[in-house]
């Protein structure tokens, strides 16, 4: 029996030294790092002159801007608080509200971008086809009213949420929402809003955009260029992974929170360290799945890089030109004025 309780205390202490120095840690941190350069590299290229004219480009910068709250607040912190015992959030409790706040807005915000990306790509296609409510299409593809949309998604992220600094409280060493009758509320709320409806509408809208593109294929003269196509398979890629990254950690919660009434084992908390890092990776990595799926975004990408680089070498070479005349054609003017003091 003694054995028994050995080995599983020794288990216990690896599954928490690795999920609190290798996950939590170090992954955490490393996903990270990734992620905030990857949206820094986002933003450079879709700024460029060729993808900003473009509708669909505005909701990935705001995306990307986004991610870069999503990561801090959400990834960061997290490893600060599971892998270096920064405790603040469970000892304080307007920053365990105002935490949680942020961090759900923010993580809705990104879900709601997606979403509005794809029903932007299905009207673009809609518009291409030249319906009868070719006017209301249009109308959703302009930048203006793109800016509109991205305001008032925010503000509908912030309204929505304004119940979590209400009633999330301390509870047994956890900020999370209140026991009872809201935190069931509140996990159904996540699971819908987070996990269920986002996902769903995606599906449906990029469904039904992939199928007006095959009835595109018959029109004459298509209006659609080359690189609206790559936004369509941008923003279908984006929408499937979103959907892979986000449902185990959703998924998860909503069965640890509403099923589970004991402590979590370690074993339990290393499953819930995976999935949030899952969660993660749609932000983190999103530079690399547009690099992968897209080759307009991956021209462009080369080509910044080269804009980069080839200034700096010609900016370098240029002064080392103007440094070598400059220093030739004061050697005369010295020798003359020499002579000139001699005579």
């Amino acid at each position: 029996m003694n054995m028994k309780n050995t080995s599983e205390t020794t288990t216990n202490e690896t599954i928490e030294f690795i999920r609190i120095y290798i996950i939590c840690r170090w992954f955490y941190l490393i996903v990270f790092g990734i992620g905030i350069t990857g949206n820094i590299l986002n933003i450079v290229v879709f700024l460029r002159k060729k993808f900003r004219s473009n509708s669909c480009s505005i909701y990935f910068i705001a995306y990307s801007i986004n991610n870069f709250m999503n990561l801090t607040f959400g990834l960061f912190v997290w490893s600060l608080t599971l892998g270096f015992g920064f405790d603040l959030e469970y000892t304080v409790l307007t920053y365990c509200k105002i935490r949680r706040y942020l961090t759900h807005v923010n993580y809705l915000v990104s879900s709601c971008l997606l979403t509005m990306a794809s029903i932007n790509r299905y009207a673009r296609v809609r518009q291409a086809q030249l319906t009868k409510n070719l006017h209301r299409y249009i109308f959703l593809c302009e930048s203006q009213t793109t800016y509109i949309i991205i305001i008032s998604t925010v503000v509908f992220c912030l309204i929505v949420n304004v119940h979590i600094p209400i009633f999330f409280e301390i509870n047994q060493n956890e900020c999370y929402a209140r026991i009872g009758v809201y935190r069931i509320l509140f996990d159904v709320y996540f699971l819908l809003f987070y996990a269920v409806l986002p996902p769903l509408i995606m599906v449906i809208v990029n469904i039904a955009t992939v199928r007006h593109i095959r009835c595109i294929k018959k029109l004459v003269n298509p209006c659609v260029s080359r690189r609206e196509y790559h936004f369509i398979v941008l923003v279908i890629a984006h929408s499937l992974s979103n959907i892979i990254f986000t449902l185990p950690y959703t998924i998860n919660k909503f069965v640890y929170y509403t099923f589970e009434d004991l402590k979590p084992t370690e074993k339990e908390k290393l499953i819930g360290a995976v999935t949030l890092l899952i969660a993660f990776m749609n932000p983190g990595f999103s530079f690399f799945l547009y690099t992968l799926t897209t080759r307009s975004f991956r021209h462009e990408f080369i080509q910044a890089c080269k804009d980069i680089f080839i200034r700096k070498d010609s900016n370098s070479l240029i002064n080392k030109v103007n440094d070598t005349i400059g220093a030739r054609s004061s050697l005369p003017m010295n020798f003359i004025t020499r002579g000139r003091l001699t005579f």
